[in-house]
């Protein structure tokens, strides 16, 4: 017999995401959450564009998602 809940697990998607917005005093604020609503968390900040490259994938590896 096959187990139903094996398959839920296997259809479960995560939905969070690491994502970057403009910050009103220049520079950015990298946010880890649900996009599009409030669940979200501050995961970082960055001044200049190289270094939001770098810390947004920082932050993907601080919470366990895959670098593509």
């Amino acid at each position: 017999m096959i187990n139903v809940n094996s398959r839920r697990r296997a259809n479960i998607q995560n939905k969070n995401t690491v994502w970057a917005e403009p910050n009103k005093k220049g520079g950015f604020i990298i946010y880890f959450g649900e996009r599009g609503t409030d669940k979200k968390t501050i995961a970082g900040a960055a001044q200049s564009r190289e270094t939001l490259e770098y810390n947004i994938r920082k932050a993907k590896h601080k919470f366990g998602i895959k670098l593509s």
